[in-house]
């Protein structure tokens, strides 16, 4: 074989490389952002739905003991009935009721499937007559709904994040974080009503000693408490939870 053809193939050869190196080049881009893709446009449609959502609870049409405006919330959900929100941080949701404890697992505010849920207060949760007020919502590891609660581990946080808001429509709320802690998801934390006040104060002391730090905040024996509870991974079947007062 001559020169000029050896060159000639050998030529055609790099060319057909670089083609190639292209070819999978752009290939790899392609499939890179699909899988962006893929992961961003849920949290993205997320945050947006939640945009939303609390563009209707700032609305200017509320009642006049009201910080929210629950009427806009209502008619998206009927079974809304508050509003929880922790300033500076991602948690700023409607909360709704039903009479199970498994709809809202899988479903958002506007009852369309979802992997984040909705943050629900317990069904056996009668709000005349329940002391303990618990709400659940999913720990999510973009710390939307409940995933931004795991920072209570750390006292620091605390200190920066001592309140919580829940409001209820009439009955705007802010309660003062007494306990945060890891349990069992069988422990006994969330019964909601008590025969006096001395079992009341004697079952929130027990919880209050599980505190993963002392928060300084005592509680009284005719005092409402909030119970925020989400899932957490520290051991098999563990949940995260935060528990609140009433300031009067």
């Amino acid at each position: 074989m001559n020169k000029k053809i050896l060159l000639e193939v050998i030529m055609i050869a790099q060319n057909s490389n670089h083609k190639m190196k292209v070819i999978v080049g752009t290939m790899l881009i392609i499939v890179a952002l699909c899988c962006i893709s893929y992961f961003l446009y849920p949290i993205i449609t997320q945050n947006l739905e939640k945009n939303k959502i609390i563009a209707v609870a700032q609305a200017s049409e509320t009642n006049q003991n009201d910080r929210i405006d629950f009427n806009g919330l209502l008619a998206i959900n009927s079974q809304t009935i508050g509003w929880i929100q922790v300033d500076g941080t991602p948690l700023e949701y409607p909360v709704v009721q039903t009479d199970n404890n498994d709809y809202y697992l899988h479903h958002n505010f506007s009852n369309e499937d979802s992997i984040e849920g909705t943050i629900f207060l317990d069904c056996v949760c009668n709000t005349e007559f329940t002391r303990n007020n618990v709400l659940y919502g999913h720990y999510m590891t973009n710390e939307s709904m409940f995933g931004s609660l795991w920072r209570y581990q750390e006292q620091s946080y605390f200190t920066e994040h001592p309140i919580v808001k829940f409001d209820r429509p009439g009955d705007p709320g802010d309660w003062e974080i007494f306990s945060a802690y890891i349990t069992d998801a069988d422990y006994d934390y969330r019964q909601p009503e008590f025969n006096n006040d001395t079992e009341f104060l004697n079952y929130m002391n027990r919880l209050k000693s599980l505190s993963l730090y002392d928060t300084g905040v005592v509680v009284n024996p005719t005092d409402e408490v909030l119970t925020l509870s989400t899932c957490i991974y520290t051991f098999d079947n563990a949940r995260f939870v935060v528990n609140a007062r009433k300031i009067k």
